[in-house]
């Protein structure tokens, strides 16, 4: 059981978010709601007395104005708070409290979460991570605080000093955090209908949590600090709409250290509301890893093969497998030098096809160009059967031939025998067939294997040529030719 205690003051909210409660918490729960329509309490002494008549081991500590969109959040809570070691559980919160002691000042990378707020009947997602996954914090933003209740009793909000409904949250998760680990959870997705008010107030409590924790600011358990700041995003959003689940990713290496930050730049601005971003790096050390990481994005290590392709292949493996473990319904392949317009996702989700992609352009190579110099033309990374009769051949000895400028143009859908996997959202059930694979001592990479692959299974990859991306080809320091 679960005891969600309220401080609150407007009947018809309380109604409204019990009702709520009883339709998404999927297990059993107590409402402890203490009546402050006089407002005759402090949110700190309204949550004590909470804390007091609370009768479950887990409490969660939640504002009246808003809405759970999570179905069975409370049985995700109760696995959650199973470990020991996790003090408070919130849905927002950061790894770095800035002296200002306002807690999303500190921007990403240090920011996590997300919630969805409500005004005027218009909705917005705000993502303060990109990871997509627990993060341990140092505090979290009180609309939801979960802790078991031992935790409660022994830290206990401070009435004392916080009299108003501003920084209790602050104070109470810096406390427990010096004890336990606080964590952002990216499973419980709730919808606000206020985004706070920075008043007097507010500025008053704010100065006694300073003077209170001026020895501590600013305050993180991380033991580096990042210099890199980035905004966090606001996305439109829509509650009553199914959004498919997007892992946007790529196999990387330092060699692509050139174009790093436009790449980043491209995946924070991407015009989606729920995407997580995973980069696998195939780099000899761990370096290249932790210039990514100053990001705050995630970067899981791959071994460095002595092939380039096995590196790749093996990596992009790394992504498929997290996709399906994680239930993902997509995955955005966005290499490591193609930047996308901010709203491929949605665009290329539109087709509804198993396998679609983006147009990008790339010189042209020796193999199909011979008598082209390397690095001097470039045309759209897109093929068609080179002849007709090449359909009754098997998919591997079938030749193929680029796309010429006529071909892409007018901006259209058109079915096409392979594309490149720099930009290419691939639906998890062609990725539960096919695993990314090359074969030693030949000339093609994996794009032509799983379009081999895919074409077997009579899957249509289709290219919507408006989806017009840039490839990062200045400052590359190699080329795909020398690598077989």
């Amino acid at each position: 059981m679960i005891s969600v205690i309220i401080c609150s003051r407007n009947l018809e909210l309380l109604k409204g978010l019990s009702e709520n409660i009883q339709e998404t918490i999927g297990c059993s729960f107590e409402l402890v709601a203490i009546d402050n329509r006089k407002n005759q309490y402090g949110i700190c002494s309204a949550y004590n007395s909470g804390i007091k008549k609370a009768k479950s081991d887990i409490l969660c500590f939640v504002h009246e104005d808003v809405r759970f969109l999570t179905k069975n959040w409370g049985e995700i809570l109760l696995k959650k708070l199973q470990d020991k070691k996790v003090g408070v559980i919130g849905v927002a919160g950061t790894t770095l409290l800035p002296e200002d002691g306002i807690w999303y000042n500190s921007q990403r990378p240090f920011v996590q979460g997300q919630v969805v707020h409500s005004f005027n009947g218009k909705e917005q997602v705000e993502r303060y991570g990109t990871l997509g996954k627990d993060s341990e914090v140092v505090v979290l933003d009180g609309l939801f605080l979960s802790c078991r209740k031992e935790t409660a009793e022994k830290f206990r909000f401070n009435e004392a000093l916080f009299q108003g409904f501003h920084f209790y949250d602050i104070d109470f998760c810096v406390r427990v955090s010096q004890n336990f680990n606080n964590l952002v959870t990216y499973d419980i997705l709730l919808k606000h209908f206020s985004g706070g008010n920075i008043d007097k107030e507010f500025q008053d409590s704010r100065k006694k949590f300073i003077e209170l924790y001026k020895h501590l600011l600013p305050y993180t358990k991380l033991k580096l600090i990042s210099q890199k700041r980035f905004p966090w995003q606001t996305l439109n959003y829509d509650s009553n709409k199914k959004y498919p689940k997007i892992l946007v990713g790529c196999p990387t290496s330092d060699s692509h250290a050139y174009c790093l930050d436009e790449y980043i730049g491209a995946l924070f601005s991407l015009d989606y509301p729920f995407y997580d971003i995973l980069i696998v790096d195939n780099s000899e050390d761990g370096e290249y890893k932790k210039k990514i990481e100053e990001y705050g994005v995630w970067v899981i290590k791959s071994s460095h093969e002595p092939s380039v392709l096995k590196r790749i292949v093996d990596s992009r493996n790394a992504l498929r497998q997290y996709v399906l473990e994680k239930d993902y319904d997509y995955f955005l392949s966005l290499e490591q030098d193609v930047v996308p317009p901010s709203d491929v996702i949605k665009r290329l989700l539109e087709g509804k096809q198993k396998v679609s992609s983006g147009l990008y352009f790339g010189f042209t190579n020796k193999y199909e160009f011979p008598n082209i110099k390397s690095g001097t033309v470039v045309m759209p990374v897109v093929y068609k059967l080179f002849e007709n009769n090449e359909k009754t051949k098997e998919a591997g000895l079938q030749a193929l031939r680029r796309f010429g400028i006529n071909e892409i143009n007018p901006p259209r859908k058109v079915a096409v025998r392979m594309v490149g996997l720099g930009c290419m959202l691939i639906h998890r059930d062609v990725l539960e067939k096919i695993t990314f694979r090359y074969e030693e001592g030949k000339m093609n990479t994996d794009d032509r294997y799983f379009s081999d692959d895919v074409f077997k299974l009579h899957i249509p990859i289709v290219l919507d040529t408006s989806v017009r991306c840039k490839h990062l080809l200045s400052g590359k320091s190699w080329d795909w030719a020398t690598l077989f």
